[in-house]
Formats: C-alpha cells, sequence, structure tokens
C-alpha cells in the first residue's frame, strides 16, 4: 500500500456553478437558460481579459439579437432545418475586461425586446477563435440539436403504499424458498434487524395477579434493549394442566390501545376468551400507546433511518422479545407459539411470523393486501417495499398454519378472490393447502367478536386439537377497569431511557457488531464479505443487470478527430431507467483491451474541456492508453436536465422512501448498469471503474457489487464520515448500519484500488485491513491529493 501527501496536478478545468453556469474556464464560459436570464438582469464577468468569440445554441429558424455591452450581433437564420431544431451559431467577437460587469441583452426583434420561450438554450465566449462547439458536443451531448432530456420513469413515483401489487407465478418450492430467503433478509435488513441484534437481558417482572373464576390476568413487562419497556398484560388459564400455547397479541391503531374494549374491537376480550379455552397471552402496547411511553409513535426520521432505526424495526423487536418472554414461561410450550393481531397490529403479525419461525400459527386480521401496505409510520420501515409486499410478507408463514381474516369494508375486501388464492398457492408447493384458510367478516375495519371467533376456531385446531368450533365460541366477559390493568400509571423505572438514549444505543450496538467483522484476520473478512456484502445489496436495492436485462437505444455514431463516439441511451428492462450515455473509442488502441465506465458528479460534459473542445485531463489519460470509456449522466446529472429546466424528482407520496429508492441508491444503479453496458462490448475486456467527485463515492458504493471490474479509482472528495455527510450528500436509509463506505471500500479487496482526495479526514483503515488481510497491499493507493495522471494510468493497465 503506497501513501500519498498532497500535491495538486490538474485534473479538470470546468468549474460547475449554480446560477445557470453551466461550465467555466480561464478561457470560456457557458451559460444555459438560467445564466443567460441572470445575467440579463445582473450581467456577467470573465476570468481573463481578451477577445471573446460569441456563440448562441438557439431555435435553427429563429433570428436572436444579442447585445454585449455596445456591441450587436445578429444570428443567422437555417431556414432549412426543422421545427423546434437547434443549432450552434457564431456571432462575431467582443473585448472583454476581467475587471468589469459587463451587459447582456438577448431579444427576436427590436421592437419587442424579448425572447420566444425556449429559443436560446445556450451562450457561449471563447478567447479560442477556433472553437469547434459541435465538436464540443459531440463530447458531451446526446442530444445535441434538441432541448430534450431523458424521459425517465423514475423521476416520477414508482411505488407507493396504496399501488395494486400482483403476486408473483411461483412454479417451485425451491423457487419460492429462494425468494422467501431473500425476502427474509431484505425485510430484517430494511428494519435494521439485519444481523440481529444482541438479545439482552428480558428483565421481567410479572406482577399484580388478578384472579377470576378460569382465568388470570397479570400486569408484566420486560427490556427489549437496555432500559427500554415492552409493556403489557400476562392472560392465563385457570384450573387447567399445562403447558399452554403460548399466544403473542399486538393491537392495532384503536385509541386505547391494548386497552380498547368496544364493538369493532377489544383487545382484552380476545385474551379473555383465549385464556378461558387454555392459551397463554400476552397483550402488549405499541411504541407510544397507553405505558409504553418513553418514545412517541413518531420515532425515527431520515437521520435515525440511516442506522436503521425505525418505528417499524423497533416494534418488529418487540415482538421478537414477546416471543422470547413467553418461551420463558415454565407453563407456555415452545412448539406452539402463535400470533394474532389487527391492523396495525396485523402488520406486526405478518412481520413477525415471518422472520420467526418460531411463530407456529398466526391470524393477521384486516390487514394482508395486495392494494394497501399500511398507512403509518410503524408499518412502513425504509427500503422495505421497494421489490416486496405484504402478500409476500404474508405467504412466508407457509406452510405453517395461517388464517386470513378479511372485512368486506376496508382494504381486504378482495381478499377471497386475490390475496388468499395468492398465499394458497404456495401452500399448494408444500402440498399444505389446508394449513391456510379465508374468512372474510361483513363489517367495517376491525377485530369484532365474528373475527376473534374465527381465529378461536382456527387456534383452537391448530394449538389445542379441538375441532368442535361450538366450544371455541366467544363468552360474556368483563375486562377490568383500566387502572388494574395499567403497567405504569406513574413514574417510568429508574433507568428508563428516552428517544435520545435509545438512538445513541442502538448505533453503539450497530458499531459493535460491525467491529466484530473488523477485517483483521482471514476469517473476519470472510465473515465481512457475507455480511456486510449482503447488507450492503439489500440497502442499496442495486445489482448488476445480466446483458439479456440491458435496453440500449444507440442514437448517433459518428468519427472525430482520433476516436469513434457513439451517443446512446441505457437502461434496463421493464425498469423505465433511462441513463444518457456516450462511447469514446480511441483510433490509436495501442494494443488495449480496457474499457473504462467514467462518472462524474455533475455528468458526462464535466468531462471535457470547454475552452479547447477536446478531452479533459482524465478523459484524454484513458484515451491516450487506448481504452474506451463509457461516460454516463447517472440519475439527475447531465441530460437528466434541459438547457431550460432541471429535472425534479416527484417525492409527495406517502412513506416516499418505503417504496422508492433515494437519488444516490439510483445513481449507484445506473452506474452498474454501466458497467454491465461495458461488459458487452467487445471492445472491452476488461473493464475498469473511475469516478469524479461525489460520484467517487456513488462508484465506491457500487463496485463491490460488481464483481468483474479490473480496478478501480475513486475520488473520496474530503467525505468525513459524519452523519451530516451522509445526509446531504450520501443518503441511503440504512446504509450506516450496513458499515456505509468503510465496509465497501473493504468489499472490493483484492481489486486494485486508488482513493483519491482524502484530504486527511475519509477513513480507509477497512480498506487498508481488508488488503493488508488478503496479501495484496501493494493493490491499494491512498492520496490525500487529487490523483496523478501517472497514478492514473498505472492503475488501470
Amino acid at each position: 500500500m503506497r501513501l500519498h501527501s498532497f500535491y495538486s496536478i490538474p485534473v479538470l478545468v470546468l468549474l460547475s456553478l449554480v446560477c445557470g453556469l453551466v461550465a467555466a474556464a480561464d478561457d470560456a464560459v457557458l451559460f444555459d437558460a438560467e445564466g443567460i436570464a441572470d445575467a440579463r438582469i445582473n450581467g456577467f464577468s470573465v476570468e481573463k481579459i481578451g477577445t471573446y468569440t460569441v456563440w448562441i445554441w438557439s431555435l435553427a429558424k429563429e433570428e436572436v439579437i444579442v447585445e454585449i455591452n455596445e456591441k450587436r450581433f445578429v444570428s443567422k437564420l437555417k431556414s432549412d432545418a426543422g421545427d423546434g431544431v437547434y443549432s450552434w451559431k457564431r456571432l462575431g467577437s467582443v473585448d472583454l475586461n476581467d475587471s468589469e460587469t459587463a451587459s447582456l441583452r438577448l431579444y427576436s426583434d427590436d421592437l419587442s425586446k424579448t425572447l420566444k420561450p425556449k429559443q436560446v438554450g445556450y451562450l457561449a465566449l471563447n478567447l479560442h477563435a477556433d472553437w469547434d462547439p459541435a465538436a464540443y458536443f459531440a463530447l458531451t451531448k446526446i442530444f445535441n440539436d434538441s432541448a430534450r432530456s431523458v424521459s425517465d420513469k423514475r423521476l416520477g413515483i414508482l411505488r407507493s403504499n396504496r399501488d395494486y401489487y400482483p403476486f408473483p407465478d411461483y412454479q417451485t418450492k425451491d423457487e419460492w424458498l429462494q425468494r422467501k430467503r431473500v425476502l427474509k433478509t431484505h425485510l430484517l435488513n430494511s428494519l435494521g434487524l439485519y444481523p440481529l441484534p444482541e438479545k439482552t437481558p428480558l428483565k421481567a417482572k410479572i406482577f399484580d395477579v388478578t384472579e377470576r373464576e378460569d382465568y388470570t390476568v397479570a400486569k408484566a413487562y420486560f427490556e427489549s434493549y437496555p432500559g427500554f419497556y415492552v409493556t403489557g398484560n400476562l392472560y392465563r388459564p385457570k384450573g387447567k394442566s399445562g403447558p399452554f400455547p403460548g399466544v403473542v397479541s399486538p393491537h392495532g391503531h384503536w385509541s386505547n390501545g391494548r386497552l380498547e374494549n368496544g364493538e369493532t374491537g377489544s383487545v382484552p376480550g380476545r385474551a379473555i376468551n383465549l385464556a378461558r379455552q387454555g392459551c397463554v397471552v400476552f397483550t402488549y402496547d405499541m411504541v407510544g400507546y397507553v405505558d409504553s411511553k418513553q418514545i412517541n409513535h413518531q420515532f425515527g426520521g431520515e437521520r435515525e433511518w440511516l442506522w436503521g432505526i425505525s418505528l417499524h424495526g423497533l416494534q418488529l423487536w418487540n415482538g421478537i422479545r414477546a416471543v422470547d418472554f413467553l418461551l420463558t414461561l415454565d407453563d407456555v410450550d415452545p412448539d406452539r407459539i402463535a400470533c394474532t393481531g389487527a391492523s396495525g397490529g396485523g402488520t406486526q403479525t405478518f412481520s413477525l411470523m415471518a422472520v420467526d419461525e418460531r411463530v407456529r400459527v398466526a391470524a393477521p386480521v384486516n390487514m394482508i393486501s395486495a392494494h394497501f401496505q399500511g398507512g403509518c409510520l410503524c408499518e412502513n420501515g425504509p427500503n422495505l417495499r421497494l421489490d416486496a409486499n405484504n402478500v409476500e410478507f404474508g405467504a412466508m408463514m407457509a406452510p405453517r398454519p395461517l388464517l386470513m381474516v378479511s372485512a368486506s369494508g376496508d382494504w381486504t375486501n378482495e381478499t377471497p378472490r386475490v390475496e388468499y388464492p395468492a398465499i394458497r398457492s404456495i401452500y399448494k408447493l408444500f402440498d399444505a393447502p389446508d394449513h391456510v384458510y379465508s374468512v372474510q367478516i361483513d363489517a367495517p375495519h376491525n377485530y369484532n367478536k365474528d373475527s376473534r371467533e374465527a381465529v378461536y376456531a382456527w387456534f383452537g385446531k391448530w394449538l389445542l386439537g379441538e375441532e368442535n368450533t361450538e366450544k371455541l365460541k366467544e363468552k360474556e366477559f368483563t375486562v377490568e377497569e383500566d387502572e388494574a390493568l395499567r403497567v405504569f400509571p406513574g413514574d417510568l423505572p429508574e433507568g428508563a431511557v428516552d428517544a435520545e438514549e435509545l438512538t445513541a444505543y442502538l448505533k453503539k450496538m450497530s458499531e459493535a457488531q460491525l467491529q466484530e467483522i473488523y477485517p483483521n484476520d482471514e476469517s473476519a473478512l470472510l465473515r465481512l464479505r457475507r455480511i456486510a456484502g449482503t447488507a450492503l445489496r439489500h440497502t442499496l436495492s442495486a445489482q448488476l443487470p445480466k446483458r439479456n436485462e440491458l435496453v440500449i437505444d444507440r442514437l448517433v455514431a459518428e468519427k472525430i478527430p482520433g476516436a469513434f463516439v457513439e451517443r446512446m441511451v441505457i437502461g434496463r428492462v421493464g425498469k423505465g431507467d433511462r441513463i444518457p450515455g456516450i462511447l469514446v473509442i480511441p483510433n490509436d488502441r495501442k494494443g488495449s483491451s480496457s474499457g473504462t465506465v467514467l462518472v462524474h458528479e455533475e455528468g458526462k460534459a464535466a468531462l471535457t474541456d470547454l475552452a479547447s473542445g477536446k478531452p479533459g485531463g482524465i478523459l484524454q489519460c484513458l484515451l491516450d492508453e487506448g481504452h474506451a470509456v463509457f461516460m454516463p449522466d447517472v440519475f439527475l446529472t447531465g441530460e437528466f436536465h434541459s438547457p431550460f429546466e432541471k429535472a425534479i424528482r416527484d417525492k409527495e407520496t406517502a412513506h416516499f422512501l418505503t417504496y422508492n429508492q433515494t437519488d444516490t441508491a439510483l445513481r449507484t444503479q445506473d452506474i452498474l448498469t454501466s458497467i454491465a453496458f461495458l461488459n458487452s462490448r467487445y471492445e472491452a475486456e476488461t473493464v475498469n471503474l473511475v469516478g469524479v467527485g461525489d460520484a467517487g463515492l456513488w462508484c465506491l458504493l457500487a463496485a463491490p457489487l460488481a464483481d468483474s471490474l479490473h480496478s478501480v479509482v475513486v475520488d473520496a472528495a474530503g467525505f468525513d464520515g459524519s452523519d451530516d455527510a451522509y445526509m446531504n450528500r450520501l443518503y441511503i436509509p440504512g446504509l450506516r448500519r450496513a458499515g456505509d463506505l468503510r465496509a465497501a471500500q473493504a468489499l472490493l479487496a483484492p481489486t486494485p484500488l486508488v482513493i483519491y482526495n482524502t484530504g486527511g479526514v475519509f477513513d480507509t483503515a477497512w480498506a487498508r485491513k481488508a488488503y493488508e488481510t488478503a496479501g495484496v497491499e501493494e493493490r491499494l493507493e491512498i492520496l490525500e491529493g487529487p490523483v496523478g495522471l501517472d497514478v492514473l494510468t498505472r492503475s488501470l493497465r
């Protein structure tokens, strides 16, 4: 491993700015429509004194009058051009002083002194009189005579909690089991539970037992995490011999939580009747309800999500620990654990049964739907449903007995004809179609008496061996007064944590688990690849497409001095992604069979020198070495925008990040798609990856998911690894829980890797240790400053 101190070698002469100044060099400036509008009001300045050639890119058929200071230019018309066609027009030259602000006026005619809408897309000023804008565009734009931008479906809302999600047709049990393994890992990873947290002591307490004729009810609590209490009531049979089945019973969003006792639902009522029938039942609070008052029901947010900390994940962990709690009781049979809840409690039920095989029988009520996935934060962990839905989660119960209780008056109104047949198709693969059953109640959203009796019958059959449903009808019950069931009617126990303290603990726990796979020996390196590699793949929800999954729309192929250029749009079959890209193949390949995907944070145009119109430093270096270079505009860069407006992503839907990837995650996918494209070309027997600016960070995340890279060169861009940096520059929910950039760079060993512009703040310790452990220290180079072209050349050979 070689360490380099800071030194400056100019790589690019482009400077990206706001306010429409698309690019600037000492010798040239380029304004888009926004920059032109700003310059018309405020004027503009240049870096050097001299005579500037003036160019505009405007509608070919429209005349434009340009005045810079006191000098007037009139553009020539191209009457043979088609409507909507733009072309470059050289207007003449003007002397400008770097110490003065120049005035700018543009208009269509002398009378109105106005421009027509979208008449002028670019204004260029260049000290080089021989500058060729057509040659510049050949290397920077695929739409060189049009003001269009790409039409990418990802700019809209791809998925939401109210879309209809058809169930896939799984043909074999093995096919489903493979999908189930993926779903389980994805569910746990999305909710911050991969790998599973340490199960700390429950410190359970059961107290204040109330004796009734045929059951008892007690107050109970335990710690799911140190200092965080899960609170509820424990109902037990009386006058019967155990051990008994154990039932975890989460509640939904009724205002009284686990104490709700009304016509549409009674949590104590179902617990009393199940206890009378011979079950031990634990009814427990959702976070923020009744006695669970350490944290409110809006717990978490985008900053916490970075670490996989969410309300949904916390409640699932509480459910897992509730099973642990039941299994500590001598009168509970560990082979007969069940779960049931309605609405939000139904979500808790199917989430728990999907990941915890100890749940042998389940009855989620009024929840599993193909067209509504849940409306609360506690049901919509970030990333959870990027490529999954509740019907698939429900099917994960197979072949364990599952009752689907639905209602005619809510979003489960189609269950008998849609969701139930879909899930039953999975049970058939296990030759167990009788292990799943559907009951629909003619009622609004509920867990009413009819729904409860359906559950009693199902649990009676599978937990108690009782087939006579008449014996399992609900008996009249009297619920204790609320205060008699409250666990913490007063102060919380000493040591109870608040939201800030719990968050700090979960971050510390995450870091401790990450340190267990720090690659300081071969065994840890293997665990890193298995655990962090899996977590990163699920967190990004990105993958390297296969060749037959690519869509390639070639627009133009032409020769330019010294090279052959193809301009195209690429994407993936059925995904709706549209990635503009330019492939440059040098005439003299010098025997090279290498290809390089070259990604810039501002898009491919930033890789060409504006002043000369020729390839910039890194691009020219690669071409000089004979590389075929593909330059994509990854998501929301480059030609995702037109000269007249910036592309804006529509995010206005509930729980957007549960169903849609972040911009950064989509960019990593576009990099992987670009790698797959270049892999498909005969010109590139080996493929390298180079990222400039923040694109270096995107590339560093993508690279471990592309297992065929020859070498990787990434700009660390002075990224300091703080939560603020991830929030502002590299936001993906769960990324810090998955090991973030530390694990990503370590996962690349033994691939040759150059990390530059670390600025002394970018953490490379994981990479150093991984390459040392793999015995390939010489394949890692770390530079505090910019990459030298000599280093680039050597590393990519």
